[in-house]
């Protein structure tokens, strides 16, 4: 017998560690890792209490969550994120976990007297059941824009990064912050949360700065070694990378990707991988310069939630 209840912030820890469990389980090679999640639970959970929701057994352990997240507080599109435990029926969990994602999108678009619209990966693309149950409750393939997955091995030579001249690239500083969420050209991320993870070991950020030390261009990467102990897969991330449109061309993304990738190896890492989409060819074509290689496919399932009177 399992129960649903709001999340709350003290099932942060609790559910972190059900993510490392789910993903040493198998799908280690997959998003969200546990920096990726602690970020959507940031900056892009807009009512914690209500748009997120925990799943206990009957000894109150919690072996699912989910959370409908978007990335501006104004959006009508959501994305699901749920993780189950390994151990428990997936069926009757995804069931539950669809049961409360239609009701509450439901009512937030009654609230809102508009529309919105959800999209949901399945936990395994080739999985028909896993499909199955998501075409039953009116889900359809989003035919375009899907996610791509890219990687490489890390024990063969990676060159050491060349950049113009008088341009650095150096880790950033926690007093660059604001400069930094200047320049940050995806979904806003609360400065409480970048602060944590300046200071955090297993992530890293790198900037780019040009002759007069303004920052041009950055990437973060990441490794999380609870999960390499877990899994015995030493995968280290690609998180972010960007380079400001007046600087592109100059072979900075090409030099903070070969810096990150030396930085992953020095940590233990084996691997390096990534998320990008189908259609972004330039972004795929820079990864492949560095010896990535697409590993799999994410095709999303969608639907509209009509406003309901």
């Amino acid at each position: 017998m399992i129960r649903q209840r709001p999340y709350t912030e003290n099932d942060l820890e609790p559910v972190l560690n059900l993510l490392l469990t789910y993903r040493g389980a198998g799908f280690v090679n997959r998003y969200p890792t546990v920096w990726r999640l602690k970020l959507l639970m940031s900056s892009r959970l807009w009512d914690k209490s209500r748009d997120a929701a925990v799943w206990e057994n009957g000894q109150g352990d919690i072996i699912a969550f989910a959370m409908l997240s978007k990335r501006h507080a104004a959006s009508t599109a959501y994305g699901l994120e749920r993780v189950i435990h390994p151990a428990q029926n997936r069926v009757e969990v995804t069931e539950a976990i669809l049961d409360w994602s239609d009701q509450r999108l439901t009512e937030i678009a009654r609230e809102q007297r508009t529309a919105l619209t959800v999209g949901v990966a399945p936990f395994e693309q080739e999985s028909n059941q896993d499909v199955a149950l998501l075409e039953n409750r009116g889900f359809t393939l989003i035919l375009t824009g899907y996610n791509v997955y890219m990687g490489c091995g890390l024990d063969g030579v990676i060159k050491t990064a060349k950049l113009p001249n008088r341009f650095e690239i150096e880790p950033l500083a926690a007093s660059e912050l604001e400069e930094y969420q200047t320049l940050y050209g995806f979904a806003a991320v609360l400065m409480e949360h970048q602060k944590a993870l300046i200071y955090h070991p297993q992530y890293q950020h790198f900037v780019v700065k040009n002759p007069e030390g303004k920052m041009v261009a950055y990437l973060e990467c990441s490794i999380t070694r609870e999960e390499w102990i877990r899994s015995r897969q030493y995968i280290g991330w690609i998180d972010y990378i960007e380079t400001h449109a007046d600087y592109q061309g100059k072979g900075l993304g090409l030099a903070l990707m070969q810096t990150a990738l030396q930085h992953l190896r020095a940590h233990g890492a084996t691997q390096a991988m990534l998320i990008t989409t189908n259609d972004n060819t330039a972004a795929q074509h820079l990864y492949r310069k560095v010896g990535m290689e697409i590993t799999a496919e994410e095709r999303v399932y969608g639907k509209t939630i009509d406003l309901k009177e």
